[in-house]
């Protein structure tokens, strides 16, 4: 059923993966992210925590969109930092792209807990895209693709995997998101 997911996957970010991949080069995620991202990539490069951003954002490290200790992002942000821009665009659009099928992928490990595989390929499509008419922004799509295996640890009883969801949750930025997946999380693990 995995292979499934990952063929819907490629038929839903079509235009992305064979038309135009640089389709989601508009608002926000160009005008703000990615030069942020940038940005904290040059800064990490030279052994520094950026503190203060001269372009947008003073107190750039205290703004959690920003997703400034977001591991993927950190790591992204380096490499964006070295490539041509163009190049570097596709990476932090492939990066975001990506974390819908990571999303995809917990939800329907999340659904199959239920014994039903199509019922929980229809609950992975449904919530791991659904968020794709929220808001194309960076920190909504990584914190919401940790939503489903936060879910999956918590009705599953393991710790492990809770505590790394709960830490990239917080640590992606779209915080209002995660307050209130987390309570739902904590009634999972006790309820079951």
């Amino acid at each position: 059923m995995i292979w499934c997911l990952i063929l819907f996957h490629l038929l839903f970010f079509r235009r992305f993966y064979f038309i135009d991949p640089f389709c989601y080069a508009t608002s926000e995620p160009l005008e703000l992210e990615f030069p942020a991202g940038r940005y904290l990539g040059e800064q990490l490069r030279q052994g520094k925590i950026p503190l203060d951003d001269p372009y947008h954002f003073p107190h750039y490290a205290s703004h959690p969109i920003l997703s400034t200790f977001y591991p993927p992002h950190m790591l992204i942000s380096v490499i964006q930092s070295m490539l041509p821009l163009n190049l570097a665009w596709l990476l932090h659009s492939w990066l975001s792209v990506l974390h819908f099928l990571f999303a995809s992928i917990g939800a329907y490990l999340l659904f199959s807990v239920y014994g039903d595989p199509w019922l929980a390929f229809l609950g992975a499509i449904t919530l791991a895209h659904m968020g794709y008419a929220c808001k194309q922004n960076a920190p909504i799509i990584y914190t919401l693709a940790w939503a489903p295996w936060l879910l999956w640890a918590a009705e599953t009883h393991q710790v492990g995997l809770f505590g790394l969801s709960l830490g990239m949750g917080i640590l992606a930025g779209y915080w209002p998101v995660w307050i209130t997946v987390v309570p739902f999380a904590c009634l999972f693990w006790l309820l079951r």
